[in-house]
């Protein structure tokens, strides 16, 4: 199907809604043009990404709609609550799970004109922002006056605030500074219905179940995030850059786990297998490598630096000194590779899942197996990416060169999805669920869990406004 044809079966937003809206935000931020609409059509889902090089697109928004405040979107909330319009919020859209698809005919809010620093409060060290800042651009801002919020996601170009809230998401310094979920104090919702949420930025409160996790993680399907106040730090006065080479995967986990459970908490900490080691870093060859970055204070680094290197040794870890590292700081932000193997015929996606340290390295030789397994597949590595003293987070990547696109891709999901739930893992660690991984949440929660959901989100949104068929829905 070409992208002419899409646009002949456009499911327009009505007259009347669409008058009102622009009312609202002005003429000049409700948009029908093509260009439009065919841009704020899909995120950085991998499938859709490669079908659209072929003029193929999961969805057309019925309009795309750019307010510029929380009060604006209340506006345009209560207008599509009476015209019974659906809505899908979407800002740097880089999520890798069409969270951001507009189905149904649904309307964009694109956020991405509310994008200001508030404000800094060196005092309690927080910051004020804006949900549809981007998040190179707030790191930015911060670093300007001396602090880094510290969440540093390979996206960190083009995901906002906002997203990151969305799809409960953790930077690559998580280990230090922790996820999402531990930086923001506060945020200001806008409910489906149009209502304002004001939650209060304090370290923390015991006033009944948490309000914000409601919305941590949620795929934009409870509420819409217009602004958040989050943590942030001094900019380090100290870096130390570190890399062993070890012999299996299992060592490697060995060694990062008995240095987690000293004191000691690197910014960044990465396992890579032998595959992606042979990748990343030319002379390392096939073998395992860890890289560490250490930040903060200088004597608190040098002492980190000593307690990773005693214990890295003592595991059969062979100091690689800190070039790795810098090629890492230098490959780190490069997502171009998928979009172009997916030009070019490959079927290529990634897929973060988590577990505790004892089904860590059985769920990679599972996951590893389970995964080459399926036919046409050229391509399946790992590495581990984001750790917890309990454990660590898995990161996989597949290419193939199917026949059956389609039926490929949804066997290497269903092939590692089944080896995480043998080995005791959880479904996602940092992507969130978006539209494709919903099918694999009633394993993940069981049917108590999905009822759950689906009661809170028949309460909070009883017409079905917000990003339909994602998280739980089933779209229609």
């Amino acid at each position: 199907m070409t992208i002419s044809t899409y646009m002949s079966q456009r499911k327009k937003a009505p007259t009347g809604f669409l008058k009102e809206v622009a009312r609202v935000v002005g003429v000049d931020h409700v948009s029908e043009r093509e260009s439009d609409l065919i841009a704020f059509s899909l995120d950085y889902w991998m499938y859709a990404i490669g079908r659209s090089q072929h003029g193929e697109l999961p969805a057309l928004p019925g309009a795309v709609i750019s307010p510029a405040s929380s009060e604006e979107v209340q506006a345009i909330l209560r207008c599509a609550n009476r015209y019974g319009v659906p809505v899908t919020p979407f800002a740097g859209g880089s999520g890798v799970l069409g969270g951001a698809i507009p189905l149904n005919g649904s309307v964009i809010i694109n956020l991405q004109r509310m994008n200001r620093l508030i404000s800094v409060d060196d005092t309690s060290l927080v910051a004020e922002l804006e949900a549809g800042i981007l998040g190179v651009n707030l790191e930015r801002e911060l670093n300007y006056r001396g602090y880094s919020m510290g969440n540093i996601p390979q996206s960190l170009y083009c995901s906002t605030l906002g997203g990151w809230i969305s799809t409960r998401a953790a930077g690559q310094f998580s280990t230090k500074y922790g996820k999402i979920e531990d930086m923001v104090l506060g945020m200001d919702v806008v409910l489906p219905d149009g209502s304002p949420l004001h939650i209060r930025p304090v370290p923390r409160r015991s006033v009944g179940p948490s309000l914000k996790d409601l919305f941590l993680g949620a795929d934009g399907t409870l509420g819409i995030v217009t602004s958040a106040v989050v943590s942030v730090h001094p900019l380090p006065a100290a870096t130390a850059k570190q890399s062993y080479v070890f012999d299996s995967i299992e060592t490697a986990l060995e060694a990062v786990r008995l240095i987690l459970r000293t004191d000691s908490k690197p910014a960044v900490i990465r396992i890579f297998d032998h595959e992606e080691s042979h990748g990343y870093f030319d002379d390392i060859g096939r073998r395992v490598t860890i890289i560490f970055l250490s930040e903060g204070d200088p004597e608190f680094v040098e002492l980190q630096r000593k307690v990773v290197d005693r214990i890295a040794e003592a595991n059969g870890g062979q100091d690689w000194g800190e070039v790795p590292v810098y090629t890492w700081l230098r490959k780190r932000f490069d997502i171009g590779l998928g979009p172009t193997a997916m030009r070019l015929g490959v079927v290529a996606d990634t897929i973060e899942v988590t577990a505790l340290f004892k089904d860590a390295a059985v769920l990679y030789e599972d996951m590893i197996k389970s995964m080459k397994a399926v036919e046409s597949s050229i391509l399946v590595s790992g590495h581990f990416s984001h750790f917890y003293r309990e454990g660590a987070c898995l990161y996989m990547t597949f290419a193939g060169l199917p026949g059956d696109k389609y039926q490929y891709y949804k066997d290497m999901w269903a092939a590692a999805m089944a080896a995480t739930s043998r080995n005791n893992g959880s479904i996602s660690h940092h992507h969130g669920i978006g539209y494709w991984r919903r099918q694999f949440m009633q394993h993940e929660m069981g049917a108590s869990g999905i009822d759950m959901l689906r009661k809170i989100k028949s309460a909070l949104d009883p017409n079905s406004i917000l990003n339909r068929g994602k998280l739980i829905e089933d779209g229609n």
